[in-house]
């Protein structure tokens, strides 16, 4: 990965760079295996669709804070390019750094943004400028597979530019890295408050690997800001900062780590502490809530996968290629040899655990949200309903990305402000 020292260099010559000099990021953790052959109905809920390997997410994205002129300017450069992919069939898999590169052409235009707030002139502008620059480098970062250098070195300026809106902006709140230990690694944190000086109740948002660490800047300004709560981002094991760390089934003890970290800092109020995630994220959380109710007044979660899925191979069998090797990159595994990587998955089921049962009925509060049309997430959500007293499952009325997170901010908005005992 680019160290930091590159960042004083001209963003021009790290960005478009003649040649690629590592994989090209959908043969990461695959060793070149075929596309499977999956339903695409199924998987559309969640961008995904054929001739592509990445999820498109355009209305998603662009709800995020993104120009939808800007992302179809990319999307489009993608289509249509001549140059040699290494899979045919999908479109943002051209081989070289360049041109019709997905990573090359998101880059080119957050540079474009880039520039844009160099030369603005009031400072509100130029944080427009830097957030939309952040989102762009986001998205050429994804899926954020170790191993993928560049796009390491795209997600390095996202997280760059998104600290500038902060620094730039009047109206943002404070924002702040906050570094702590978990096993033997130094872990960074991405903190939103109000402000350093008042006590703030905090939701710490587990980023799982769907999203990037800058995905959550509406969340916070929108939602919880206006209600004076803090909100901490931290991602998932393999992911960012946390990249050196293997995801395993203890995959819960570094939020934990997370969680005894605000509780020193003088601002965020210790006894007012909830967890937002989605996912695989959501297993963690939930985990965390079993293990260690005190630390925490609720979770929210969004399409939890904490039992079913890793139960039914035929399940993981329908999940597309880039889903694949994002799940067997974090375990250190080949996506290729799918056959043998589904059985090691059995592992993270909390049933299987013994955490979560129809007998025990646990005490923290549990806010769920999940796509009906998903069966494996619907029974899911069941299982939550079942295993915890204070459990509220509710469906969403839209299964899209973008209106589904719309509906889950504005419900897990309500929710904590019950929870925290806030007006």
């Amino acid at each position: 990965m680019t160290d930091e020292s590159h960042l004083n260099e001209n963003l021009s010559e790290v960005l478009f760079k003649p040649q690629r000099t590592s994989l090209e990021t959908s043969l990461i953790s695959n060793s070149g295996c075929p596309l499977p052959d999956i339903d695409y109905a199924l998987q559309s809920h969640f961008g995904f669709q054929k001739n592509w390997y990445r999820p498109v997410n355009r209305f998603y994205w662009t709800w995020l804070g993104g120009n939808l002129l800007d992302i179809d300017e990319a999307l489009s450069n993608i289509a249509v390019s001549t140059n040699k992919r290494t899979r045919p069939q999908c479109l943002d898999t051209v081989e070289e750094y360049g041109p019709g590169n997905w990573i090359y052409e998101f880059s080119a235009i957050a540079q474009k943004r880039v520039l844009m707030a160099g030369k603005a002139g009031d400072p509100e502008l130029k944080a427009h400028h830097l957030r939309l620059a952040s989102r762009y480098f986001a998205i050429a970062a994804y899926p954020n597979l170790k191993g993928d250098v560049l796009a390491a070195e795209a997600a390095m300026h996202s997280r760059r530019h998104y600290r500038e809106v902060f620094e730039t902006s009047k109206v943002c709140g404070y924002y702040s890295t906050e570094t702590f230990d978990y096993k033997g690694s130094k872990i960074n944190a991405y903190l939103h408050s109000p402000d350093n000086t008042e006590l703030h109740p905090c939701v710490v948002v587990v980023c799982s690997y769907e999203q990037s660490c800058t995905d959550y800047f509406r969340f916070f300004n929108d939602y919880l800001r206006p209600h004076g709560m803090a909100v901490l981002v931290i991602e998932m094991p393999g992911l960012g900062s946390c990249a050196n760390i293997k995801l395993d089934a203890s995959c819960s003890d570094f939020i934990q780590a997370a969680v005894e970290h605000i509780d020193k800092l003088p601002f965020i109020d210790s006894s007012n502490i909830g967890i937002f995630a989605g996912g695989l994220a959501a297993l963690a959380a939930l985990r965390l809530a079993i293990l260690q109710p005190a630390l925490l007044k609720g979770v929210s979660v969004v399409n939890p996968i904490i039992d079913n899925v890793f139960n039914h191979p035929e399940v993981m069998m329908n999940v597309p290629l880039c889903l694949r090797s994002s799940f067997a990159n974090r375990m250190d595994l080949d996506a290729s040899n799918w056959d043998t990587v589904v059985p090691q998955t059995q592992i993270f089921s909390l049933k299987k655990q013994g955490l979560l049962t129809a007998v025990a009925k646990l005490n923290t509060p549990v806010l769920c949200h999940y796509i009906k049309e998903l069966k494996i997430t619907a029974e899911d959500a069941k299982l939550i309903e079942r295993s915890f007293k204070n459990a509220d499952c509710r469906p969403l009325e839209t299964a899209d990305v973008s209106g589904g997170s719309f509906q889950t901010f504005k419900r897990t908005t309500e929710f904590f402000i019950k929870r925290f005992g806030l007006n």
